[in-house]
């Protein structure tokens, strides 16, 4: 299934339901505001299933595109950025995010797992996991499909989804 390309209303949307889209100020869209910090709206909107969570942290599996495996992990506290990790969230960063990626490695059988932080469209902090196969969609690193890969049908995200789960024991 192929998703069309963003038309102007497209992004006018997702301006409305992503909030503040550029990095103008530190502080981002209020927690209210956010749709991270709504995560069964979130997850309708990108299209992806919720696979673990704990008391601090969420791993959600993105159902469409070319990368079977490609996951969000997120705070569940409302943290626009990096810069602002702090408390339990960063005490628990290092611990989650190996377990997270060796999750989506094993469960998509990828050589790696790259990570990736960009922030300025969505102003909750998120990290990007990307697994990646020899010969597979991603190019030069993460975020970068090869060009004409094709879009993988559900069922096969469906399947990634519930291997990583099934990895975190869940």
């Amino acid at each position: 299934m192929t998703r069309p390309a963003a038309t102007s209303g497209d992004r006018m949307r997702d301006r409305r339901i992503l909030g503040r889209v550029t990095h103008d100020d530190s502080a981002g869209p209020p927690a209210e505001e956010c749709l991270l910090c709504r995560p069964a709206e979130a997850d309708g909107f990108f299209e992806r299933r919720r696979v673990w969570e704990d008391e601090h942290w969420r791993l959600s599996v993105v159902l469409r595109g070319a990368v079977a495996g490609f996951a969000h992990l997120e705070p569940r506290r409302h943290i626009p950025y990096i810069t602002d990790l702090a408390g339990p969230e960063a005490a628990t960063l290092g611990p989650v995010l190996a377990r997270a990626t060796a999750a989506v490695r094993e469960a998509t059988g990828a050589d790696k797992v790259y990570v990736y932080v960009f922030g300025d469209r969505v102003p909750h902090l998120h990290f990007n996991l990307a697994p990646s196969h020899p010969g597979g969609p991603l190019v030069g690193g993460a975020g970068q499909v090869r060009a004409g890969a094709p879009q993988l049908d559900r069922g096969v995200h469906e399947a990634a989804a519930a291997s990583v789960r099934r990895v975190l024991g869940g």
